[in-house]
């Protein structure tokens, strides 16, 4: 019953991530600011790297998660002498969470700027932990 009944919540936690604030947001502040205000509030990256003169500084979020998509099973013929009803259906299916973020710094490690990619909001725990500085 305990698990039927989290499967029944993972929709909303999906679909209720919608109102979460765009992460440009949360990032628009530290433009401009050493990056390292930024590790202290999401944490170090997966990857540094040195490209033409900038500091890249890759994020990366992957992770599997089971959720509920509706599923509509079409129905022909007859039972008795009704037609068969289509039936609407949540189906458990496994979904990537995935979230890039990467940030770009100048060699004195000044944030200039950033872009992200994500799956199924991927990138809510940057979102969180940046809530508090947006204005």
């Amino acid at each position: 019953m305990k698990h039927y009944f989290l499967l029944l919540l993972t929709p909303l936690a999906l679909f209720g991530c919608a109102t979460l604030m765009p992460l440009d947001d949360g990032l628009t502040p530290f433009k401009g600011k050493p990056v390292n205000q930024l590790f202290s509030v999401i944490g170090f990256p997966n990857n540094i790297e040195l490209v033409n003169n900038k500091i890249v500084h890759t994020y990366l979020i992957e992770r599997n998660h089971v959720g509920l998509v509706t599923e509509t099973e079409h129905a022909t013929g007859l039972e008795g002498q009704d037609p068969l009803i289509a039936k609407t259906m949540m189906q458990p299916t496994q979904v990537n969470v995935e979230c890039a973020l990467t940030v770009i710094t100048n060699k004195q490690k000044i944030i200039e700027q950033w872009k992200y990619e994500e799956t199924y909001e991927g990138c809510t725990p940057y979102r969180t932990k940046l809530t508090d500085f947006v204005h």
